[in-house]
C-alpha cells in the first residue's frame, strides 16, 4: 500500500509514513493487544479501529484546501477536531496522545520527542449508523424527532460568526455557489447533463437576484454560526447513550462558517438522496418548532442544491464513486423545477407505447406526482392483479374510464392548489378528457404542455408480449387494445401545437427524458 507523504508546491514527495502506518496495523502496538486491527485510509487521514477504540492519524499532505504538512500542523488540527466534535459527541472524542519513535520503533505515548500524534476515540457501533438504519429501513418519524432536537439545541447555542460583513455575506455565499459550478466542468456531459447544469445555474441566479436582501438580514441576525459544517448521514449514530454527530469540519473555520439554513439543507438533502424523503418532513418540522425560523422553506431549495453538488462531487473523485456522484447531482437538478411550478403535463398514448414507463423516468427528475390512470382504475375498484378484459368492458367500460378520468383530474387539481405540478399518464384517446385538462389548466391559471407518444407498431407488438410474459406491469394492455385504442383515438386539436410534442419512443428512456424535460422547460418556464 502507498502511503503519500508531505506535498510541496512542486509536487514532490516528502517524509513519508510508511513505516507507521505498518506498525499501526499491528495488535502490538497497542498498549492492550486486540485480536485484530482494521485499518481505513481517507484521502487526508489513516483510521485504525482497536477493540472499542478508534486512532486516527492525519496524513503529511498539503492540498489546496487543507495543509497537514507539518508536524505541528497536524498536532494543531487534532487538537482543533477534538475539541470541536467535543460539542456534539462529547462522550466519543477522548483525547489526542503523542507517538514517539526511539530504536526499538514507534511506541504509543512514550518519554522522546514525539514524532506524530494520534487522536483517540471511542467505536460506535456500525449497526447504529444512520446510513444503516436507513438502508434497513429501521427509522421512525420519532427518532428524526430527535434528531431535529439535538440539532436545534447545539445551532441555538452555536457561536455567532465574527467579521461577517452582513452586507458582503450574499457576495461571499455566491462567490462558493460559482467556484463550486466551476468545479463541476470536467463532469458536466458525463455525470452530470449539460442542460441540468445550466438550469442549476439559473436556480441560483434566480435566488440571488430575490434573495440577496434576504441574505443581508439574515447575516445581521446572527443566523451565520459556527457550526458542524459537513452534516450529513454518515456522521450521524443513533448510538445507545444517544445520538452522536462526529467529523465535523476543523481545517478551515470558513467552511463551518454558515446560515442554520444551509446545514439543515445538508442534511435533509442527504436523507432524501439516500432514501428517506419521508422522513425530512418530521425533521424539519421540529427543528422549526424550535427555532423558529420563518425563513427556512425560502432558502432550503437553493441551500439543498449547492450542497447536493458539493456532495455529488466528492463522490464524483473517488473511485467508484459515479452512481452516487449521480444520484446527488440527479437530486439538484430536480430542484430547479421548483421556480417552474405549478404546471401539467399530460403523456399520453396508445398502450404500449413507453408513456408509464416515460412518465415514471420523468416524475423522478422533476419531483412532480406522476398521476397514473391504471393505477387510479384499479385503486377505486379495489383491484390490483391484471384484468384481461375487451375494451369498453368491465372495469374499462365507458362509465369507469369516465370516473377514472375526472379522479384524475380532482387529484391533480389538489397539487396544483398546493402550488405543485402534476404529470398525468393515460391514453387520453377521447377529446372530452383532454378538454377537462384544458380547463383545469386556465381555471388555475397555469401552463399545460402535452407530450404524445407513438412507436412503430411491431415495436408496440413486442413490447405488449414481452409485458404479457412479464406480468409484472399494472397495464392490462394488450395488442387488440392496441388496435382498438388506435382506431378510436380523436385528433388532438384542443391544445395548441406548440404546447404539443409528438415522441417516438424507440430510443432509450435517459434519451427520451432529456428530450422531454427540454420540451417542458421551454412550455413552461421559457428556458433552454
Amino acid at each position: 500500500m502507498k502511503v503519500h507523504g508531505s506535498i510541496n508546491a512542486s509536487g514532490a514527495e516528502a517524509g513519508p509514513q510508511e513505516t507507521l502506518v505498518a506498525a499501526m496495523g499491528k495488535p502490538a502496538f497497542y498498549p492492550k493487544p486486540p485480536a485484530e486491527v482494521t485499518h481505513k485510509e481517507t484521502h487526508i487521514s489513516h483510521l485504525f479501529f482497536v477493540g472499542d477504540l478508534v486512532y486516527k492519524i492525519k496524513k503529511a499532505v498539503r492540498f489546496s484546501f487543507l495543509d497537514y504538512s507539518t508536524l505541528a500542523k497536524r498536532r494543531l488540527f487534532l487538537n482543533e477536531e477534538l475539541r470541536l466534535n467535543r460539542r456534539l459527541a462529547p462522550s466519543v472524542y477522548l483525547g489526542v496522545m503523542p507517538i514517539c519513535r526511539d530504536d526499538s520503533g514507534w511506541r504509543l505515548g512514550g518519554w522522546t520527542e514525539p514524532a506524530e500524534y494520534t487522536l483517540v476515540m471511542r467505536r460506535l457501533p456500525e449497526k447504529r449508523m444512520l446510513p444503516f438504519l436507513l438502508e434497513t429501513g429501521q427509522v421512525t418519524a420519532a427518532m428524526m424527532r430527535e434528531l431535529a432536537e439535538v440539532t436545534a439545541k447545539f445551532h441555538a447555542g452555536a457561536e455567532p460568526a465574527k467579521g461577517v460583513e452582513p452586507r458582503y455575506w450574499p457576495a461571499t455565499v455566491a462567490q462558493q455557489w460559482n467556484d463550486n459550478l466551476t468545479e463541476l466542468q470536467p463532469f458536466a456531459g458525463s455525470m452530470i447533463e449539460d442542460e441540468a447544469l445550466r438550469a442549476i445555474q439559473r436556480l441560483g441566479d434566480g435566488f440571488f437576484k430575490e434573495h440577496s436582501e434576504l441574505l443581508v438580514r439574515r447575516a445581521a441576525q446572527g443566523w451565520i454560526r459556527d457550526v458542524h459544517g459537513d452534516l450529513h448521514c454518515d456522521h450521524i449514530c443513533f448510538a445507545p447513550e444517544g445520538i452522536q454527530i462526529f467529523d465535523c469540519i476543523e481545517f478551515d473555520s470558513k467552511l463551518r462558517l454558515c446560515d442554520l439554513a444551509a446545514e439543515i439543507a445538508f442534511l435533509t438533502m442527504d436523507l432524501d438522496v439516500r432514501g428517506g424523503q419521508s422522513l425530512v418532513t418530521p425533521f424539519l418540522r421540529r427543528y422549526s418548532e424550535l427555532m423558529n425560523d420563518a425563513e427556512l422553506a425560502a432558502l432550503l431549495p437553493f441551500y439543498q442544491c449547492y450542497r447536493a453538488l458539493v456532495r455529488g462531487k466528492v463522490h464524483a473523485l473517488r473511485a467508484h464513486g459515479a452512481a452516487q456522484a449521480t444520484a446527488y447531482f440527479r437530486f439538484a437538478a430536480r430542484l430547479t423545477w421548483q421556480p417552474l411550478q405549478p404546471f401539467i403535463a399530460i403523456l399520453c398514448g396508445w398502450t404500449g407505447t413507453g408513456k408509464s414507463t416515460l412518465a415514471r423516468e420523468l416524475g423522478q427528475r422533476t419531483g412532480l406526482q406522476v398521476i397514473n390512470s391504471d393505477v387510479v382504475r384499479k385503486t377505486m375498484v379495489k383491484e390490483s392483479g391484471r384484468q384481461a378484459v375487451p375494451l369498453n368492458q368491465g372495469i374499462y367500460s365507458p362509465p369507469m374510464s369516465e370516473r377514472t378520468y375526472a379522479k384524475m383530474a380532482r387529484v391533480a387539481e389538489k397539487e396544483l392548489e398546493a402550488g405543485k405540478g402534476v404529470i398525468l399518464d393515460a391514453t387520453y384517446g377521447q377529446r372530452i378528457n383532454r378538454e377537462r385538462i384544458v380547463r383545469l389548466a386556465e381555471k388555475h391559471r397555469v401552463p399545460l404542455a402535452l407530450i404524445h407518444c407513438f412507436a412503430p407498431d411491431e415495436t408496440i407488438r413486442q413490447r405488449l408480449i414481452q409485458r404479457e410474459a412479464e406480468g409484472k406491469d399494472v397495464s392490462d394492455g394488450r395488442w387488440e387494445i392496441y388496435l382498438a385504442q388506435k382506431a378510436a383515438c380523436e385528433p388532438i386539436s384542443e391544445i395548441p401545437s406548440e404546447a404539443c410534442l409528438e415522441l417516438n419512443t424507440e430510443p432509450p428512456v435517459e434519451q427520451l427524458a432529456r428530450a422531454c424535460e427540454r420540451f417542458l422547460r421551454l412550455r413552461v418556464g421559457g428556458q433552454l
